[in-house]
Parts: C-alpha cells; structure tokens; sequence
C-alpha cells in the first residue's frame, strides 16, 4: 500500500475534520474526539493546523489524496510540565495493520527524542481498547495510572489509562 506521511497543511482541514467523523463512526467506544461532542467547525480545525508550535508535531497520513490518518503531539504548556508532550492518533479501519500507526508513532518518539525540551511522551488510552494497549506497550509505553469509570458509553463505563514513554 502506497501511503504519504506528512506536515498537515491548511488546505487539508477539512479532509482532517471528515477523517475525524468517519474514526469516531467506527470506534464510538474506544476513542473520544470533541467531533462526537458538537462537531468542530473548518475554522478551529485551521487553527489546530496554524497553532502547531516547535516543540508540537503534526502529521497526516494521505493515501490516494485521502487523509486516512493523523497524528498531533503538543507540548504541555504550562512551565512545570512542558518537560512532557501528549499525543493522540487516529487511522482509519481499512488502513490498520499495515505499519502505518507504528510508523507515526514512531516519528513522534524520534520528534521527542530529538527535541532538547521534550523528555516524556504520555497519551490516554481506554481501558476496553486493549489492543491498542498492547500496541503502545510493544512501542515501549508503561502504564503510569488509571482512572476508573472514567469514560462513559452507551452500555457502561471503562476507565482511563495513562500511559508514558520517557525519551531520556
């Protein structure tokens, strides 16, 4: 499968926002946008493209000229913490097990690692997306905690997991 990992740009916005919907379709119960929420409009999804900052990563994965997949890592901005960086990432069904997600993921670390700010990546996971869970502990994450009940769905709860990888 030919794929294009690259720095979004303004013009793929609302590519980004449809890429959104059709993830959240698919994984209601295993990831959260604020798409489920109330949408997002093309003009704060310009935003998130414009606001990247240095330490920030930001990559789309184009197949065809479809966005099929993303990846945003922010460096957490209060002075205290922005030692550490979060990052979220979403690839559509039909693209999973082709290496992609490892490779996005992996450009994230080497993001981090060549920082001379950034020493620990975290993200979230839930709890009943165990397959994911094992994906980013073959990636080298550990699990720091857990907050129970955190995620309500349509049949119940799950908790949180917050995961990290320390890159020196």
């Amino acid at each position: 499968m030919d794929y294009i990992i690259r720095k979004p740009e303004l013009e793929d916005a609302q590519q980004i926002i449809e890429h959104k919907e059709i993830v959240t379709e698919k994984y209601p119960d295993t990831l959260a946008t604020p798409i489920e929420d109330k949408g997002i409009s093309l003009e704060k999804q310009e935003n998130n493209i414009t606001s990247l900052k240095e330490e920030d990563l930001g990559l789309v994965v184009e197949v065809d000229g479809r966005i099929v997949g993303i990846l945003n890592l922010r460096q957490l901005d209060r002075k205290k913490f922005e030692h550490v960086c979060q990052f979220g990432v979403s690839l559509q069904p039909e693209f999973a097990g082709h290496g992609i997600g490892t490779e996005l993921i992996n450009r994230a670390i080497r993001h981090a690692e060549e920082s001379p700010v950034l020493e620990k990546i975290v993200l979230d996971v839930f709890a009943n997306n165990e397959g994911a869970i094992r994906f980013y502990e073959r990636l080298g994450f550990v699990q720091e905690g857990r907050q129970v009940d955190q995620v309500k769905l349509k049949d119940g709860y799950t908790d949180l997991i917050q995961m990290a990888k320390f890159v020196r």
